[in-house]
């Protein structure tokens, strides 16, 4: 008979990727208001990058405990106790009219965005192997991305007629409607325990810090990291203040900016999950965080057209190191606790986007704009060499075989 391939788009996944995009549209909407409440209240770009910092410090912790309970309780209340959590602190921002108050309720909203991202890979590591893994990862991105793109667009056309509380509202209500589907839509995927037998070794920590031992996963940790520097330091703090205060651009202007990233990394997440299945993932993730950090280096220098250009080149490269830093983690994600090993790899994310707005902030607010965009474009540029140097591929012809079992 001829080899079957696995099939990328199933009819079942359908409710999976309606759901990215639902989360991807609300949460497009708050990466707009964020910033500019922020700005509006304060007038402080370093604040406005403390707002965007302060939000993964949850993430950081909440993570791995997150992997961890998927392997135990199972991904689908998980996945449906996240959109909950982050919905009802929404519903708290549209009221929200200083400062502190909003951050409260965004740093406790963010427990909720670190229960989706690490659950939620969790249950495509289930669904995907690693011949079809960057196709179905591919599918995912384009669906967030569209929400993206639809997201700021409406919101910056809502924020310019009800103001900026219509953005978290809208955020609020997209992760009602994700709750509903996931609770009558979704199937739970978490794989049957292995019966134990009494010769059995015992099963490792759910804590465990081996996989640090591993270099493979240093480069994984170091380019997660800097994939969330590019997005947090640059596409949440940088873009939406420098449009502000550098370019004159009003809310639907730099909502226009950010959905035009989000466009590009739509347009190229197929193609490249194409490569990744085909080629490796190397091939993708290495130039892919090589062309954040050409991006970042250049966009302090340009004007209004060349920044138009520059974040364009942004959105393709985010969306390859999205896409595979994702694929990566999951291919190297042991099959019998992959909830606690992505959950690790949420934690070296968390730390690119504390460290990304907070140092872009700072430097944009008390040295120069300039050296914002240089000292993030350096973090990617290491990130980049890290993953060449020290990362091994886990796809494509050149995959290498762990302990004489394939990975994926």
């Amino acid at each position: 008979m001829p080899e079957t391939r696995p099939r990328v788009l199933r009819a079942s996944n359908a409710p999976i990727f309606f759901s990215f995009f639902t989360w991807g549209f609300g949460t497009g909407a708050q990466n707009l208001g964020r910033p500019l409440f922020a700005l509006a209240v304060t007038g402080n770009v370093f604040l406005v990058g403390v707002l965007i910092a302060v939000n993964a410090i949850p993430r950081f912790f909440t993570g791995p405990l997150t992997g961890y309970l998927t392997d135990r309780l199972g991904r689908k209340p998980l996945i449906m106790l996240a959109p909950a959590i982050r919905g009802a602190t929404n519903f708290g921002q549209v009221f929200a009219d200083d400062y502190v108050t909003f951050l409260v309720l965004e740093l406790i909203g963010q427990i909720g965005v670190a229960m989706w991202a690490t659950s939620s890979n969790v249950l495509l590591s289930d669904v995907t192997t690693t011949a079809n893994r960057g196709r179905v990862l591919a599918l995912r991105q384009m669906s967030m991305r569209l929400g993206f793109v639809a997201g700021p667009l409406v919101g910056g056309v809502l924020a310019a007629v009800y103001g900026l509380p219509a953005l978290f509202l809208l955020n609020g209500i997209s992760k009602v409607v994700i709750v509903l589907t996931v609770l009558f839509m979704f199937k739970e995927t978490r794989p049957e325990p292995r019966p134990a037998a009494p010769s059995d070794a015992p099963r490792p920590r759910a804590f465990s810090l081996r996989p640090f031992r591993d270099r493979a996963f240093v480069a994984l940790a170091f380019a997660s990291a800097g994939g969330a520097v590019a997005q947090a330091g640059v596409m949440q703090t940088l873009i939406p203040a420098h449009a502000r205060l550098s370019l004159g651009s009003d809310e639907t202007a730099v909502g226009f900016l950010i959905s035009l990233a989000a466009l590009a990394a739509f347009l190229a997440a197929f193609p490249n999950g194409v490569i990744m299945d085909r080629f490796g993932r190397k091939v993708s993730l290495v130039p892919a965080l090589a062309l954040l950090a050409a991006a970042s280096f250049l966009l302090g220098i340009g004007d209004a057209y060349v920044v138009l250009a520059l974040v364009v080149v942004h959105g393709v490269g985010g969306s390859m190191a999205m896409t595979g830093t994702h694929a990566y983690a999951m291919d190297l994600a042991p099959a019998d606790g992959r909830g606690s090993f992505l959950g690790l790899v949420m934690a070296a994310q968390s730390v690119g986007a504390i460290a990304g707005p907070a140092i872009a902030g700072a430097l944009y607010q008390f040295v120069s704009p300039l050296s914002a965009f240089v000292a993030i474009g350096a973090l990617l540029a290491a990130s980049a060499v890290l993953m060449a140097a020290l990362g091994r591929e886990t796809a494509g012809p050149r995959r290498v075989v762990v302990d004489g079992e394939p990975l994926g």
